[in-house]
């Protein structure tokens, strides 16, 4: 029965291939000079992003107003999502590598925890973060199949933190870092239409960094002892348009 079954499959991929190909080879091909023509190609970028937090503890103890002296555990637990816009500025060095730059924007906001020892909740921050950035990328394109091509994407990006200071008022007794230098990579899905091309991308950007401040409410110093480090992590998916 499973050999029968197996001559059936490859009897009809010897019908349906040809017929893939067929439709393939009929398809009108859109944009072609982006691939072999143009040097320099331009557009812009909207995208949602995750903003995460890897929270080393220094598990020293610490004091606090109206509490007990003891150690802090830090940790992101709720999920908010934020929004990117860029501008594409795209060199082409070779028909599969292109040299990428997206100035822009990235807002996003992070619910950092802090919690007792016998793990209750004592207070919650959200920091929020608007970035000006300036990602620098290669793009490594695969070969194009009718009006598909895939691509990965890896690099640098320097953002520069515009709301990195503390806010008492909203109980965010911590600062975040003014510049945080970044590593990015992705993959992603460019599609040709007739008039610009759309592409679908989801990009990991790490911190290289401490993101921690130094800046720090008078009397809540504890809830910045207790943080030994924090990693930025971001999580981005974008629509391009060129």
């Amino acid at each position: 029965m499973k050999k029968k079954i197996l001559l059936l499959l490859l009897f009809a991929g010897d019908f349906a291939w040809p017929a893939v190909a067929q439709i393939q080879h009929s398809a009108p091909l859109y944009l072609l000079h982006y691939d072999y023509v143009r040097r320099w190609r331009f557009g812009f970028s909207m995208g949602l992003n995750v903003f995460d937090y890897t929270a080393i503890n220094s598990n020293l103890s610490v004091q606090l107003p109206d509490e007990a002296p003891g150690a802090l555990r830090a940790d992101v637990v709720d999920i908010t999502p934020g929004f990117t816009i860029n501008g594409i500025v795209n060199y082409r060095l070779s028909h599969y590598l292109n040299l990428r730059a997206m100035p822009g924007i990235c807002f996003g906001v992070r619910s950092l925890n802090f919690y007792r020892t016998d793990g209750s909740l004592l207070h919650s921050m959200h920091i929020e973060s608007n970035y000006a950035e300036v990602p620098v990328l290669l793009k490594y394109s695969a070969k194009r199949v009718s009006n598909y091509r895939p691509y990965m994407i890896a690099g640098v990006n320097s953002r520069f933190n515009m709301n990195w200071k503390t806010r008492e008022q909203k109980g965010t007794y911590i600062s975040s870092a003014i510049f945080e230098p970044f590593y990015e990579a992705g993959f992603g899905l460019d599609v040709y239409f007739y008039y610009f091309k759309l592409s679908l991308e989801f990009k990991y950007s790490g911190g290289f960094l401490n993101s921690l401040g130094s800046s720090v409410v008078d009397g809540y110093e504890g809830y910045h002892n207790a943080i030994d480090r924090l990693n930025s992590q971001i999580f981005i998916f974008a629509l391009h348009i060129e």
